[in-house]
């Protein structure tokens, strides 16, 4: 198992700590995980990069909402974010997992990749990252170009 450095350094969502994508085989430089209440605002540049929110105060509404459903069977979407080994965020992603004909699919609408120095890298980490997602939940990938 991949440990999320996060998780051990007592970066919490909620009382469980950092939940990492378990299992997953990736680039051991960065960290990929769902997002937690205090990579929120680290986030939002990415965010507004990837035109997903313009305003800090919806951004955080926004994150909130689906950080907190993650317990709820309802609730399928996910951001996840790719971190380097300082902490500092290099990609987010938006997760859903879809019910088609096909069976589940893990739609990732919204994938941004912000760094100069190693983008093969960051998207590397970020695509194993999402297929230990899928396998997690059952699904099957379906990605759009990163931004």
């Amino acid at each position: 198992m991949i440990v999320d450095k996060r998780a051990r350094q007592g970066i919490a969502r909620g009382d469980e700590g950092a939940v990492p994508l378990e299992g997953m085989i990736m680039d051991l430089a960065y960290q990929v995980a769902d997002m937690t209440i205090p990579e929120i605002d680290r986030a939002f540049p990415l965010a507004t990069a990837g035109r997903i929110a313009t305003d800090l105060a919806q951004w955080r509404e926004f994150c909130e909402t689906i950080i907190k459903g993650h317990d709820q069977p309802d609730r399928n979407e996910r951001l996840i974010v790719c971190a380097n080994g300082r902490g500092y965020l290099k990609a987010l992603c938006m997760t859903r997992v879809m019910q088609t004909e096909e069976g589940p699919v893990l739609d990732v609408p919204v994938q941004v990749i912000a760094t100069v120095v190693d983008e093969d890298g960051v998207r590397r980490a970020m695509h194993d990252g999402l297929v230990a997602l899928a396998y997690k939940t059952g699904s099957v990938l379906r990605e759009t170009v990163a931004a």
